[in-house]
């Protein structure tokens, strides 16, 4: 059975996985990643949403990165058509936090119109943030 190493990189140093986790596949190691980053975020979830895990194989390869904002509670609600926003955030927490205030913002925005069109409102928020590029 493969060997997972999940590091932590709370972005100011790496702690690293010294003994891993056996597990069946990237799937199951994915699985576990998001149980780690949830019970590691619980309580504290504004100061470890910079945070992430980076899984690797018994090589030392990198097999995906975890990062915890993704595991945001608000984040993990949203329909995928709106998830888009956190895809290009980079490393940095200036971007992550920018991304969930667009979130913010657009569902606010919906909320505030009556019968409003949320598929309308989200396709809007995208061509605006495309043409800003």
């Amino acid at each position: 059975m493969p060997r997972y190493f999940f590091n932590l990189n709370d972005g100011q140093k790496i702690i690293p996985d010294l003994e891993g986790t056996e597990l069946p596949d990237d799937d199951s190691a994915r699985a576990h990643a998001v149980q780690v980053a949830r019970e590691l975020a619980r309580n504290r979830e504004r100061e470890t949403r910079s945070w992430r895990l980076a899984v690797c194989d018994a090589e030392g390869t990198l097999c995906f990165e975890l990062l915890f904002g993704s595991m945001d509670e608000v984040i993990s609600r949203l329909p995928p058509v709106i998830r888009f926003m956190f895809e290009d955030a980079d490393d940095s927490t200036a971007s992550l936090n920018k991304a969930m205030e667009q979130v913010r913002t657009t569902l606010l925005s919906y909320e505030d119109r009556e019968g409003g069109d949320l598929g309308s409102a989200l396709r809007c928020t995208q061509r605006r943030r495309l043409s800003q590029r």
